[in-house]
Parts: structure tokens; sequence; C-alpha cells
């Protein structure tokens, strides 16, 4: 055997003995991937922390844009807001936001609109609005992320125990 060809059979018996890097599932179970135009697709967390210990949101992408429900966590593990996307139109999406102690805070629809350069997100329509306690307590109504009017309950409906009906 000539020495080049021991070189070359050394450097193949080293290279088979080299560790590969553990990447966990390869394919549709995969975190963090992308299409063939490299666009963001499939599950997509974030954390606060290297570790991938703590939630920051949880949500996915079918080709670069959000898609299915999508929640977003505080640095204490608490659910904070969460938002689920229509198929069609793009970009419509039904946003619910919790209190601090978990219960519901306040429901409506957002929108997120491509203009080109800039992208808005802005809410609108009625929103219905709840105390801590998770007791409705009435509607904020809202025009291209503006409020525009709000209707609250009469405390004559909450004392007689009308509050929950809604």
């Amino acid at each position: 055997m000539s020495r080049y060809g021991f070189y070359f059979a050394l450097l193949l018996l080293l290279g088979a003995c080299t560790t590969i890097k553990n990447h966990g599932p390869i394919g549709f179970w995969s975190k963090q991937r992308y299409d063939q135009q490299l666009r963001q697709h499939g599950p997509w967390p974030a954390y606060y922390d290297a570790t991938e210990q703590r939630y920051l949101a949880r949500g996915r992408y079918r080709h670069g844009r959000y898609a299915g429900h999508w929640r977003y966590f505080g640095p204490t593990g608490v659910l904070e807001r969460s938002e689920r996307f229509a198929h069609h139109p793009y970009g419509l999406m039904t946003v619910t936001e919790y209190h601090p102690n978990g219960r519901k805070w306040r429901r409506g629809q957002a929108r997120i609109v491509d203009e080109g350069k800039q992208i808005h997100f802005y809410w609108f329509g009625e929103w219905k609005v709840y105390d801590p306690a998770g007791q409705y307590l009435g509607i904020e109504h809202y025009d291209r992320g503006l409020l525009r009017g709000k209707r609250v309950l009469p405390s004559d409906s909450v004392k007689m125990g009308m509050r929950s009906a809604h």
C-alpha cells in the first residue's frame, strides 16, 4: 500500500470514529425548521432561557406565516395571551388576554396587515372584558386599534347575578 493510500485509510478511520451531535428528531417533529424558500415552517417555540425550560411563546408557522394557536407566557410561566389565527383571510385572529391569576381578562379580534415595508397589528370590533374573578364586565369597541367606546354592565345587573350570563 502506498503512503498516500495509508493516510487516506487513516483519515477515513478517524472520520468514522468522530461523534455526531445529537440533533433531536428530524422531519415533521423537529423544532424551528424552514421550507424550501427558507421561510419558517412548523413548530416554533421561543424560550426565556438557554436551557429551554421556560417558554416565552409557543406556536407554529405555515410557510413563513403565523398559523394555528399561539400562546405567550410571562417570565413566571403564567399564560399572558393566546392568539388563534384564521386560515382565510390571513392575518385575522382571535386574541384572549389573561389576568396574572390566569383568568380571562378580555377577548376579541385583531388583524395583521402586511403593507409592503410595514406590518400593522391592530384590534378591531367588540372586545368582551372580564374582572380578575372571571366575571363579565362589559364590552370595549375598537376601530383600527383605537378604543372608540365602552359598554359597561349597570351595577344593578351585577347585583342581580346577571354578570355571569355572558
